[in-house]
């Protein structure tokens, strides 16, 4: 059986490799705890390819390199764009919800405030 995947978002990816970041020590943690997961077989740890590119691309190789990319395509971004939420969302958190949705991730390590509010599980 497949375990369940936990998309690293790039709030996430963003306080774990910039060390100056407000909430790098807490991100650390928490990866440090998803990998032991990981290592487990408990978790499949999964990312944006394009915040990976974005953020990660010095790390790839190293602190980064259990974490699978999830591409993301053109029919994403019409997704995203049809998306009918109850409240406002910038379009790139939006193709992340999409692409939660259809690959069916329910976990997300993430410091955006979005996701207290819908059906996920956080992991800080």
């Amino acid at each position: 059986m497949t375990p369940p995947s936990v998309l690293l978002d790039e709030s996430f990816l963003i306080a774990l490799l910039d060390r100056d970041h407000a909430a790098s020590e807490v991100a650390h943690e928490c990866y440090a705890e998803l990998i032991q997961q990981f290592e487990r077989h408990e978790v499949r740890l999964r990312a944006r390819h394009d915040h990976l590119a974005r953020h990660a691309s010095q790390h790839r190789r190293t602190a980064l390199a259990p974490v699978a990319k999830v591409h993301v395509a053109a029919q994403h971004h019409r997704a995203a764009k049809r998306l009918d939420l109850p409240f406002e969302v910038e379009h790139d958190l939006a193709v992340t919800l999409v692409i939660m949705r259809r690959e069916r991730i329910d976990r997300v390590a993430s410091f955006h405030p979005i996701f207290e509010s819908l059906d996920v599980t956080l992991h800080r």
